[in-house]
């Protein structure tokens, strides 16, 4: 048992020195979420210190503010989540969270794919503690009330400035999320690791760039939530409150600005970003940038952390996303046939059974060689 539970430190060490350039993206490592379950009982200032993929001032982070550092950790799964979801059909499906051996590899070139990533977790953590604040997971922050307006000087806005209102006006109320207190976190958790760590001026701008953009699709996306008040659901009054949409919509924006990418290059006597190629689009705070190119992610490639397309699934459709003539790279595809059993012509009697007879089908499914 205990040379078993060296073993696993052993691991750990070597994907934390594997991934050293993926920073705090290592919080999201299967293996890390393994060894964090399994010590739990250690002390909190002996657990973060045990962090060393972490800066110094994200382990010191991790031990004044367990419960923000917590969030930031969950921020991390749901942004994985979230990208394997938007590229579940593409040759590259953010598969680098779960295969360490690529995980540094792919992070050291700043291409597209990347600095989706970069958007995307910032973003997440933005998204994640505002909505904590506001439902009353955190002491250091609660609803955001700056705009608040007393019930005196009632806001009358019209129908032109925002869709969601009306002539008639309304009333700043509610508990809005607290998108400053969670832009705040992101900045303070996020940002400062590019500024003690990355070396190459244009690796720093690019990454805090992204991650500014992430934040930015954030505040893009804030609703206005009303309730009425008022006798017989006359809507007399309508109280209102800003709140974040489901992570889903965030993840969405970020997808299309990832497909419209613009690859940057340094003007060091202006010390600048500015499009590599002069026929490129002009980029703007919102959009994504990169240095490299990607890879076609057809064939496995270690040195360019490709996991390549080899034996995914895909259908039968053309040139779409998740059909073989997209995914299999021109390889071409196997198929294989399986046969299952399924309950079938299903009736109800009375009382109260339902009788279904069972079916054999072939069911099938296409590989891409």
């Amino acid at each position: 048992m205990l040379f078993s539970h060296y073993q696993q430190i052993i691991f750990i060490l070597i994907i934390i020195v594997q991934s050293s350039y993926g920073f705090w993206w290592s919080l999201g490592l299967p293996s890390f979420q393994l060894w964090s379950s399994s010590h739990r009982s250690l002390e909190q200032n002996q657990f973060c210190s045990s962090l060393t993929f972490l800066t110094v001032e994200q382990r010191y982070y991790c031990q004044t503010n367990p419960k923000i550092f917590t969030i930031i950790n969950r921020s991390l799964r749901i942004a994985i989540d979230e990208c394997q979801y938007q590229f579940r059909n593409q040759r590259w499906n953010c598969s680098l969270f779960t295969q360490p051996d690529l995980f540094g590899k792919l992070i050291l070139r700043k291409t597209p794919e990347i600095a989706f990533i970069y958007a995307l977790t910032s973003a997440a953590v933005m998204h994640n503690i505002a909505k904590a604040c506001s439902k009353g997971e955190l002491t250091e922050c609660g609803c955001d009330r700056t705009q608040l307006k007393p019930r005196s000087s009632r806001m009358m806005l019209k129908s032109s400035t925002t869709n969601s209102l009306t002539s008639d006006g309304f009333e700043w109320g509610g508990c809005s999320d607290d998108l400053k207190f969670g832009r705040n976190v992101s900045m303070s958790f996020i940002d400062k690791q590019e500024m003690r760590i990355t070396r190459r001026r244009i690796v720093r701008m690019v990454n805090l760039h992204n991650n500014e953009a992430g934040r930015q699709a954030v505040e893009r996306n804030v609703q206005l939530t009303c309730k009425c008040h008022g006798v017989s659901g006359s809507c007399t009054l309508r109280v209102c409150w800003r709140t974040l949409p489901d992570f889903r919509l965030i993840g969405s924006e970020l997808r299309t600005k990832y497909a419209s990418a613009t690859q940057v290059r340094l003007n060091r006597h202006l010390n600048i970003l500015k499009p590599r190629k002069t026929y490129q689009k002009l980029f703007n705070s919102t959009d994504l940038i990169h240095i490299q190119t990607s890879s076609s992610f057809c064939e496995k490639n270690s040195r360019l952390g490709s996991l390549g397309t080899q034996g995914r699934e895909c259908n039968l459709t053309r040139n779409e996303p998740g059909s073989c003539s997209v995914l299999c790279c021109d390889r071409g595809y196997e198929t294989i046939v399986y046969t299952i059993e399924e309950d079938c012509d299903c009736q109800f009697h009375w009382c109260c059974e339902v009788r279904c007879k069972r079916c054999v089908k072939k069911v099938e499914k296409h590989f891409c060689k």
